[in-house]
């Protein structure tokens, strides 16, 4: 009798810790009154830990490609266009970031196609301060991965980047976004 009670009450105490462990504070992610997500941090310690190589293509001549990434040149249909530019996970293609010279107008009519057209999935306007640069767009979870479409206005050039698989705000979207160079 005294061992069920003994493992009884140990029982008890793991689900206790266990119950413990999954509270978070919903109230600290950087939102405001609006609903719209205004994090405007600068890298945290961990975004300056991801260890990669610079690569360039085209009018990008600095971009992080973080280990266990690859760099991939152009679009889709034409790999030699030189105003696009992909960062891939190297064992899912389906991870990326993928840049695109663009001009404000049109990226902000991206942006709010993306929210209309995604509504389900509860978009939330964003911004992210990268390095040197402020990133505005969109940012939601999209059947449990994360996406984002945010630009960037680059000296006299607007970059338009859609990310899947990595929430607009993680670490390697500070890092990556945060080393962006043009030429």
């Amino acid at each position: 009798m005294k061992k069920k009670v003994v493992m009884l009450m140990c029982i008890m105490v793991m689900v206790c810790s266990l119950a413990a462990c999954g509270g978070k504070d919903e109230g600290s992610s950087g939102s405001n009154s609006s609903g719209k997500n205004t994090d405007t941090s600068t890298p945290e310690p961990e975004a300056e830990k991801i260890k990669g190589t610079t690569g360039s293509w085209g009018i990008y001549s600095e971009i992080l490609v973080p280990d266990g990434m690859n760099l991939t040149t152009g679009t889709t249909t034409n790999a030699e266009d030189e105003n696009a530019v992909w960062v891939k996970k190297a064992d899912n293609a389906m991870n990326y970031f993928y840049f695109v010279l663009s001009t404000e107008e049109q990226s902000q009519k991206d942006v709010a196609a993306t929210i209309e057209k995604n509504q389900t999935y509860n978009p939330e306007e964003v911004t992210l301060k990268a390095g040197d640069l402020e990133w505005k767009g969109v940012g939601y979870n999209y059947l449990g991965s994360d996406v984002a479409q945010m630009y960037a206005v680059i000296g006299d050039k607007v970059i338009n980047v859609r990310m899947a698989g990595f929430a607009y705000n993680s670490d390697y979207a500070t890092a990556i976004l945060g080393s962006i160079k043009l030429k």
